[in-house]
């Protein structure tokens, strides 16, 4: 058996989505608030990696906790997985984000207003929306000589004194650090 690695991670939420979260059905099956959040982030990971994928710059931009300043904040420790930890980390450095704390917050905002519309359907649809992704995913893939071409143009755009490119492997680690 492997062991897991996990990284503890302390952020501050809000007490209603605290609460909203609690009263989830799948909340039962994780046991905590944790081990519900790294579910929610699981069963989210194909939405997560299109994001990261395709989604804009942040800006590093400020959002707050909760619209209501006057709601009470909680603290919350979360037991993350390594893999997970360090897709999340990798997001929040890419798209820019103000922290990962907004990031995650951000995730269970959406989880939560996926279930707050679809209620128990929202497996079903996920498991369809992430279907068709995978599909238009394998359709579009580029074939080797394509990425040796793109790989190509993104060399010739480098700066000459920051002349790094890293590539990572599945579990979001870097597999090469070339330096040219």
């Amino acid at each position: 058996m492997v062991p897991f690695n996990f990284h503890e991670f302390h952020f501050v939420m809000s007490r209603t989505m605290k609460e909203k979260l609690k009263n989830l059905d799948i909340y039962k099956k994780a046991g905590n608030l944790s081990g519900l959040i790294v579910k929610v982030l699981s069963v989210l990971t194909p939405a997560v990696r299109r994001e990261h994928q395709w989604g804009k710059q942040r800006m590093s931009q400020y959002r707050s906790v909760s619209n209501d300043t006057e709601e009470i904040r909680e603290h919350v420790h979360v037991y993350f997985p390594e893999n997970v930890y360090r897709e999340v980390k990798l997001m929040h450095a890419d798209l820019n984000f103000f922290s990962i704390a907004q990031l995650i917050r951000g995730l269970l905002e959406f989880f939560l207003g996926l279930m707050e519309e679809y209620g128990d359907n929202v497996y079903q649809i996920l498991e369809k929306l992430f279907s068709r992704w995978a599909k238009d995913a394998e359709k579009n893939r580029l074939t080797l000589s394509q990425y040796i071409r793109q790989l190509w143009r993104i060399i010739q755009h480098i700066p000459p004194q920051n002349r790094f490119i890293n590539i990572y492997n599945q579990e979001f680690s870097p597999f090469w650090k070339i330096r040219l």
